[in-house]
């Protein structure tokens, strides 16, 4: 998952911290002390409850985010809040090596071209809402806030987060530069295999075409090393209950996992059935970055009367930033059936 900076974690903690002032300051101000106002209340949210909403956000996080979990551990950027656009450098070849004996050298040089893209980085949320009735309801019967109201909207921000991944979001365009995913890259490799992966007559020596065909296309694009491998979570599971032959001890994806140029296999429940997709030398971060303005977390909305709803509000300020070099090189591989 993504780290908080300091200037995020200062930033969370503020703002927690000035809604429970404000509801303190409102009970005071409007006399209330054990339920003694008619209409309205002003209920601060203690420390414990709030504990228990990001613990639920990190397992939601951990259970949704295969894709965006996997890349921002490998390369995250912190960025500005203020940042609307995040450019990176695409540099192209120079300079020569000269050779002698005597070190003398005439110091020729030549400038680089630098031609620099963009990924613009959205705010993703979601609020859930109780209405200061609600919210007294659950006061009275010894219960803090509804945390599993919240956890629906932390999975929505996640699933959102994991499709921007994998399928980018189009719509965002600032300054002519969107957001690519995994599958919408332009500049990655892509390839047909033509293999049900996940088919009856599926065998070993199909899978061991398909994954050839992955390390190839990476090396084709001098792009070598290790990869790690994105896979439908059936595909993967039939990869690992399979035999690589009838009658052969060796599961299928036992077999994979040998195979000099695979890193890892990830599982994932929002890749489309028989995609493969390969991003190389995933530590290096030359594939490029998750950049992170603000991770997945939960904040209060300011409310200034005792009838007024409580707002939380689920938000992250990320977008992943896939890159390639001068020449439009990238270390990703997308691979489909047809």
């Amino acid at each position: 998952m993504l780290r908080f900076t300091d200037a995020q974690q200062i930033a969370v903690r503020g703002a927690r911290a000035s809604f429970n002032e404000t509801q303190v300051a409102m009970a005071a101000r409007l006399g209330e002390h054990n339920g003694s106002i008619l209409v309205g209340n002003s209920a601060p949210v203690p420390l414990d409850a709030w504990r228990r909403i990001d613990q639920r956000g990190s397992m939601i996080q951990r259970d949704v985010l295969a894709v965006f979990n996997t890349l921002s551990m490998a390369s995250q950027t912190p960025i500005q809040i203020a940042d609307l656009v995040s450019y990176f450098p695409k540099i192209s070849d120079s300079g020569d090596v000269h050779v002698s004996m005597d070190g003398r050298s005439e110091g020729a040089a030549d400038q680089a071209i630098i031609k620099y893209e963009g990924t613009p980085v959205p705010i993703l949320d979601s609020y859930a809402r109780f209405g200061w009735r609600q919210m007294e309801v659950i006061r009275k019967g010894g219960g803090i806030l509804d945390t599993e109201t919240v956890a629906n909207h932390q999975r929505k921000v996640a699933e959102k987060m994991e499709d921007m991944a994998l399928n980018g979001l189009p719509g965002v365009v600032v300054a002519g530069a969107t957001i690519y995913g995994l599958r919408t890259f332009p500049n990655r490799t892509t390839a047909t295999h033509g293999i049900d992966l996940n088919g009856g007559a599926t065998t070993g020596a199909n899978w061991n075409t398909v994954f050839q065909q992955l390390i190839a296309a990476h090396q084709a694009d001098n792009s070598f090393g290790d990869t790690t491998v994105f896979l439908n979570y059936s595909d993967y599971t039939f990869a690992a209950n399979t035999e690589y032959v009838a009658g052969y001890p060796k599961k299928i994806l036992n077999y994979l996992l040998e195979m000099k140029g695979i890193a890892a296999i990830i599982p994932c429940s929002k890749v489309p059935a028989s995609d493969v997709i390969g991003v190389n030398k995933l530590q290096s971060g030359e594939w490029g970055s998750i950049l992170s303005a603000m991770p997945m977390t939960t904040r209060p909305k300011a409310r200034h009367n005792p009838e007024d709803d409580y707002n939380f509000g689920v938000m992250a300020a990320v977008a992943p930033q896939f890159r390639s070099d001068f020449s439009d090189r990238s270390h990703i591989v997308h691979l489909t059936a047809a």
